[in-house]
């Protein structure tokens, strides 16, 4: 994929999205795919998907932030914990049928403690 594209496409981004899609390009390098809504990184170090998102959300836990960056990971949530995850935090997104776990938040370290938060609620070490 052309850096060009990956280039364009930053610049497109509105500038709550456009630093989240930088970081990513700097850690990992140029993504695998660029389309006009978002980023897309397969594998880049401990993910199994990245995806940085023109589109952001406003987002106020634990302070306020603009969310537009996704981390995803393998991982089958037992049906039974799915209402504490959604409880806990709305930018964490369990997918029962492909068996992924995503946090979107505005960088990877966010997203590293949503997801080790998500794991221990799912496993009882943490009660909501």
């Amino acid at each position: 994929m052309p850096q060009k594209q990956a280039v364009r496409q930053i610049e497109s981004c509105p500038e709550e999205s456009r630093e989240a899609a930088q970081f990513v390009i700097n850690q990992y390098g140029e993504p695998h795919e660029v389309t006009d809504s978002q980023l897309t990184w397969h594998k880049p170090g401990p993910w199994k998907r990245i995806v940085a998102s023109k589109a952001f959300y406003e987002h106020n836990f634990p302070a306020p932030h603009n969310d537009s960056f996704e981390s995803v990971i393998d991982y089958k949530v037992p049906p039974d914990k799915f209402t504490q995850l959604a409880e806990f935090d709305g930018s964490v997104i369990a997918e029962r049928t492909t068996g992924e776990v995503s946090a979107r938040c505005h960088d990877e370290q966010a997203n590293f403690l949503a997801l080790n938060l998500m794991h221990d609620i799912v496993t009882g070490k943490k009660k909501r």
